[in-house]
């Protein structure tokens, strides 16, 4: 961890499928344009620019890559080369009712599933959750849900005095695998679980509890600094999204009986409950840094109202379609020209380029 007079920061990454290719595309133009401002010859460990990392979904997959120092291209190239085959069917998938009878019917899901574990198994190697804290001092808190026992749960780094190092021995691969898991886009995640041979657990996305982890972030880095006695140090929390889709619908009196054909087989809910989580936690999470009366905050990093065909776009998470990982990436690069002008302006802009600036090379930090 960073000096006892430092801030203690925090990134958090919100779920959202192929949408993630915003995500890795954001953090890696921001670090780059830092990178030939300062005049470095290698990229920047923009994981080791802060103490602790959260992510759920697809963010978990960012989140637990930014940990070990896996350059973020390696990450896009996830999504840009492989998203095709995660999500097979592209040109079914596209079309409205057609779509929906590939996920209903889960056409492709196996093969979706393997081709996801070959990725990050490539990627992300036999690291795992203890290498992380070990070997680069990171926190990490990754959110999933035990579709067993229908409860939350928080793959955690020992950063706490009373964990007892429960999660060290899993696999980042199979953390990714579990939080990743979202319902009727992708399988349910069969894991080992730790200290035994033959016990299973299954797993689902935690988007479905916290697809928006900023309060899970929030109440982590509290406990921390509780635990370390350290609570003068104020809580720097920088959330970024997907670029999620407004939502919203107006209804009229024959939708209100609607079934599962009407929500989409479920996909409607699961949208209408990221959207809200997008919102109540940003403020709760804002709210719990306010009453620490000590500078803290939680600041969702800026992003400009999309096209309206990006828009369109945004409405399914498994959109793996060449023009749609450009239209995220051209959108995250635009973010990323509004939000560096907001530098000289707002403080908490200010605060997120200090502590990337401050990152050492990437090289130079990896896991071996």
């Amino acid at each position: 961890m960073q000096g006892e007079q430092e801030p203690f920061r925090v990134l958090c990454l919100d779920g959202g499928g192929m949408r993630g290719v915003y995500q890795t595309a954001f953090l890696e133009t921001f670090a780059s344009r830092l990178q030939t401002e300062q005049g470095r010859s290698q990229p920047l460990d923009i994981g080791k620019a802060f103490d602790l990392i959260v992510g759920t979904s697809t963010g978990g997959i960012v989140g637990c890559a930014l940990g070990a120092g896996i350059p973020l291209s390696s990450v896009q190239n996830l999504y840009l080369d492989h998203g095709k085959d995660i999500f097979p069917y592209q040109s079914m998938r596209a079309m409205c009712v057609i779509g929906n009878m590939v996920r209903a019917l889960g056409i492709g899901l196996s093969s979706g599933n393997n081709a996801l574990k070959e990725v990050l198994v490539k990627n992300l190697g036999s690291i795992t959750i203890g290498d992380v804290f070990q070997k680069r001092n990171i926190a990490l808190a990754i959110p999933t849900l035990d579709i067993n026992r229908h409860a939350a749960v928080v793959f955690k780094t020992k950063h706490l005095k009373r964990l007892n190092g429960r999660d060290d021995s899993r696999t980042l691969v199979d953390v990714c695998m579990a939080t990743s898991a979202a319902p009727i886009l992708r399988s349910m995640a069969e894991l080992t679980e730790p200290g035994s041979d033959d016990t299973k657990a299954v797993y689902v996305d935690g988007g479905l509890w916290a697809n928006n982890p900023g309060l899970v972030a929030m109440m982590e880095a509290v406990e921390i600094l509780n635990d370390q006695q350290q609570n003068h140090r104020p809580i720097q929390l920088f959330m970024l999204g997907t670029l999620p889709s407004q939502g919203g619908e107006e209804l009229n009196e024959s939708s209100l009986h609607r079934a599962a054909w009407g929500w989409g087989f479920g996909l409607k809910a699961i949208s209408a409950s990221m959207n809200a989580q997008a919102v109540g936690y940003d403020y709760l999470s804002a709210k719990m840094a306010e009453l620490r009366n000590n500078n803290s905050f939680a600041f969702r990093l800026p992003a400009q109202c999309p096209s309206n065909e990006l828009r369109n776009y945004l409405l399914n998470m498994d959109d793996a379609r060449p023009k749609v990982l450009n239209a995220l990436k051209r959108q995250a690069i635009s973010d990323v020209d509004y939000a560096w002008s907001m530098i000289n302006r707002d403080s908490r802009m200010q605060a997120l380029r200090d502590a990337l600036a401050a990152a050492p090379d990437l090289l130079s930090t990896q896991i071996n």
